[in-house]
């Protein structure tokens, strides 16, 4: 039995014959017959008393079986209006992902952005490691996700959002603050690879983008460096204000629109550029993803973030 099949016989039902249901249904007659039939046959039922004239009358099973159909009928109109506003949601919802640190900086503005420019869209947030979220896009369970990468998939697209430096918020007390030096065109003090030797370090675990490039750095200058893990930023920021290790974290370290988070601007220091690898954050989705208003939406806000 179908939702069809319901419909026709409450058509007969709200008629009181065959012939003028078939003609509301715009069916044929012998087709409405078959339909009863096929119902009284599959549940072991008679549904109308065919012994009371021209007039259809429902037996005792029968209106059993109608006031069940119209139950089941009310369902089906709740299920299919409570599909077609989740459809209509889904249609103007952005599943956007980002590493939480940069969540902090991103999600304010962004929601401002989206509310003064695009109110069509409704933005919703989710945070991981840039690994976390990247397989998230690749298996199409977000839209987007503004990470840095390692690795690249032929499925997915990467836009180029901005180019990422190894930053440190150095631990307080050490040496590493002396060693700083100031270099034309950049607005923080740099440090030299050389000068990470024998200090150490507070980093995330393992699969986030900032561990990733400062093991790329450790093993590639051969450094001999202490690593403190902890998953939490705050704690991170914390920890190099107690003074136990510096922080390391990948942003962009000379744009005037990178937050330190109110950290103590005599112990921030980046990279060398010319020792530094060079990484760039992008934002990622499925391709053909890149083409919609969602996307080109994405790309409007982070421009304007990057220009305030």
């Amino acid at each position: 039995m179908t939702i069809d099949d319901i419909r026709k016989i409450m058509a007969v039902v709200d008629t009181g014959s065959m012939n003028k249901a078939a003609e509301k249904l715009y069916i044929a007659q012998p087709a409405l017959s078959r339909c009863v039939h096929k119902i009284e046959e599959e549940y072991g039922i008679t549904l109308f008393d065919r012994t009371q004239g021209k007039k259809v009358k429902l037996t005792e099973e029968g209106e059993m079986f109608y006031q069940a159909a119209k139950e089941i009928m009310l369902v089906n109109e709740n299920l299919v209006q409570q599909i077609e506003r989740h459809k209509k949601k889904s249609m103007n919802r952005i599943l956007f992902g980002a590493a939480p640190q940069q969540a902090v900086n991103l999600t304010g503005e962004m929601m401002k952005w989206f509310y003064m420019n695009a109110p069509e869209f409704q933005i919703e947030t989710m945070t991981a490691s840039s690994r976390q979220l990247h397989q998230s896009v690749l298996l199409g369970e977000i839209d987007a996700a503004l990470i840095n990468v390692s690795e690249y998939y032929d499925e997915l697209h990467y836009e180029k959002e901005s180019r990422m430096n190894t930053c440190f918020y150095i631990a307080k007390g050490s040496d590493l603050s002396r060693k700083s030096f100031k270099k034309e065109g950049h607005k923080n003090p740099l440090l030299k690879v050389e000068d990470l030797n024998g200090e150490r370090f507070v980093l995330n675990k393992k699969g986030s983008a900032s561990r990733a490039q400062f093991d790329y750095l450790v093993e590639t200058y051969k450094l001999n460096v202490r690593i403190i893990e902890e998953e939490n930023m705050y704690q991170r920021l914390k920890m190099a204000d107690d003074g136990i290790g510096t922080y390391v974290l990948l942003m962009d370290g000379d744009s005037e629109k990178t937050s330190w988070w109110n950290s103590d601007e005599s112990r921030r220091a980046v990279l060398d550029p010319e020792q530094d690898k060079e990484r760039w954050r992008y934002l990622v989705c499925r391709k053909g993803f890149e083409e919609t208003k969602k996307f080109k939406a994405l790309m409007q806000c982070l421009k304007s973030g990057r220009e305030k």
